[in-house]
């Protein structure tokens, strides 16, 4: 019986990973340093309370606060972090696209 548990607790673990990994895709196309972005996958399953902090330092340097989920830029700060994009780059999509990235970084956290 041991041998099903620790199988059932990988299982359980991978499957924790994979909601921490979002794909997006990006109906309008653009170019970042010569490669066409069709696609973003947002990856927070290394994301931290130290990460937290940070984006609240850096949020609050810029005059702003990380006061709720609904801000968009707290989301756009989120979303860079789980893109592993710069926050400039994210901004150039088209604004459905930006949408659906900020919208799905927020999801992930509501549901969390």
């Amino acid at each position: 019986m041991t041998g099903v548990k620790e199988k059932n607790d990988l299982t359980t673990n991978s499957e924790e990973k994979n909601k921490c990994i979002i794909p997006v895709l990006i109906k309008h196309p653009i170019e970042i340093d010569g490669v066409l972005i069709n696609s973003i996958t947002l990856d927070f399953s290394n994301f931290t309370g130290e990460d937290i902090l940070k984006i609240d330092e850096q949020l609050r340097l810029e005059g702003s606060f990380f006061d709720h989920l609904y801000n968009q830029k707290v989301l756009l700060k989120l979303a860079s972090f789980g893109a592993n994009m710069k926050i400039e780059d994210l901004k150039r999509l088209h604004g459905a696209d930006f949408l659906e990235v900020t919208l799905q970084t927020r999801n992930f956290f509501i549901q969390w």
